[in-house]
């Protein structure tokens, strides 16, 4: 008998999210630091951020066709299972290779992990909190994503460069224990039997018109994140603006500490007024974000730039995400949601390569004029071509 409480709403979904993303989040000041350790050049060291990422990719429609088959509880116990277990023995590695080995295998517990949960929140929710109860569970990942360098930076300093495994090992440990005794299956939405993979499953998916605009604007939001956020910004800052590494960190912080006061209210208005107008605005003002930070000059007008961009890129992931679930009701949720996932995972890793390839030839103001680009375009084929699929506000206003 499925039966939710907050209270194991809580124990269940919001706590192991943040102890998934603060141990996640805990190695990612010390992981170059410990990939350069083993004598390797700077090129193989980005290596074991990208090989994680590559990891997610592959997994990423199988995991989704394994959650239909097996659910979702039993493959979130796994996927933190693998999480923890690759920390544990990446403090151990003997050498290059084996770090990598195990970075490649946290990327498919990753996806293991993200796929199962959101199949789980996509089956648990009503379309009337979908945003709202999405919102919370981005609040628990915002926390421990912004909690977990701190803490990781202080392990680091105290118990050594390889201590932070150890933390995040405990973390994913903690998510485990937690997700073992608190989480219930719910009953599965799936009215159609095709569990396997296929193009032409694929282009079924991308002919439904929702998902197709979700994906369109999933894309370019994570895109932007690793893009911009997690690359191009931190090199503007020290070789434009001549920042400091610290002063970097709290410009990052900023954005994302943004995010995680927002991430309520923005959930609340997903469901309110609607997934494709919150998309789309999102979009558009993501990308006069984007443009804000060619004409900064010093920490405080970058640093205003990045609570811009804070408030601007907040529901470019949540109402995607509630979008995309609305439209796959009628399909095998697991499967439909690792396709989804999958191009976003795409654009996880072409988004610094382009970028970075753009600033090699031209200049580093370029790429966030092409991201702008990108984000505005997006949010046009979002608002002409969208479809919405629910809308409290309109429910209200039709009766």
């Amino acid at each position: 008998m499925f039966e939710r409480s907050r209270l194991n709403d809580f124990l269940s979904l919001y706590l192991p999210s943040f102890f998934v993303f603060l141990g996640m989040s805990i190695v990612s000041p010390s992981l170059p630091l410990y990939a350069k350790s083993f004598g390797v050049s700077y090129t193989l060291v980005s290596l074991a951020v990208s090989i994680y990422a590559f990891g997610r990719l592959l997994a990423d429609i199988p995991m989704g066709i394994l959650a239909d088959k097996i659910g979702g509880r039993r493959l979130t116990v796994f996927g933190t299972i693998i999480l923890a277990g690759g920390a544990f023995f990446n403090y151990f590695a003997p050498d290059f290779t084996w770090f990598l080995i195990l970075r490649f295998l946290q990327g498919i517990g990753s996806s293991m992990w993200q796929t199962a949960r959101t199949s789980i929140l996509a089956d648990m929710l009503k379309p009337e909190e979908r945003g709202r109860v999405m919102g919370y569970f981005s609040t628990f990942m915002l926390l421990g994503s912004s909690t977990g360098p701190t803490v990781g930076g202080f392990v680091a300093e105290w118990w050594g460069i390889r201590a932070p495994f150890l933390a995040y090992f405990i973390a994913g440990i903690a998510s485990t224990i937690l997700s073992f005794f608190f989480l219930i299956e719910p009953p599965k939405k799936i009215h159609s039997n095709n569990h396997f993979f296929s193009l032409s499953y694929v282009r079924h998916l991308l002919g439904i018109r929702a998902f197709a605009i979700a994906t369109i604007g999933s894309f370019a939001a994570f895109f932007l994140m690793t893009g911009i956020r997690g690359t191009m910004l931190s090199l503007y800052a020290n070789t434009v603006l001549n920042l400091d590494q610290f002063s970097i960190g709290t410009i990052l912080t900023y954005a994302s500490i943004t995010n995680l006061f927002l991430t309520m209210p923005v959930g609340y208005c997903v469901d309110y007024f609607g997934r494709k107008s919150i998309t789309w605005i999102a979009l558009f003002l993501s990308g006069i974000s984007c443009l804000l930070y060619p004409f900064t000059t010093d920490y405080f007008t970058i640093s205003l730039a990045a609570v811009f961009m804070g408030i601007a890129t907040i529901g470019t992931q949540q109402a995607p995400m509630a979008m995309v679930t609305d439209a796959t009701d009628t399909e095998p949720r697991g499967l439909s949601l690792g396709v989804f996932r999958f191009f976003g995972d795409i654009a996880f890793i072409l988004g610094p390569i382009l970028l970075g390839l753009i600033a090699d030839s031209t200049n580093l103001q370029m790429p966030f004029y092409f991201m702008a680009i990108i984000m505005f375009l997006s949010a046009i084929i979002v608002a002409l071509f969208g479809v919405e699929t629910y809308s409290r506000r309109k429910k209200i206003n039709v009766s």
